[in-house]
């Protein structure tokens, strides 16, 4: 959901990641916002915590494992 603060663990590198899942045009990767057409946003709308997502982009496959999500503030 756009607004949603999620964090993940990255499997390949072994580090956690925290993003807020936003539209195309507030996108900034180095703010921890991604945009909900990235290749992670997609993969992670609709994912659950314990959900491990693959991710499928120009760089090639990633997994990433759901630890947290936030809804966001209404």
């Amino acid at each position: 959901m756009i607004g949603s603060r999620i964090v993940i663990f990255d499997m390949e590198f072994n580090e956690e990641l925290s993003y807020k899942i936003v539209g195309s045009t507030e996108a900034n990767s180095i703010k921890g916002k991604i945009s909900n057409e990235s290749p992670v946003g997609k993969a992670l709308i609709g994912a659950h915590v314990g959900d491990i997502v693959t991710v499928h982009s120009p760089a090639g496959e990633s997994q990433y494992k759901v630890l947290e999500i936030t809804a966001p503030n209404k």
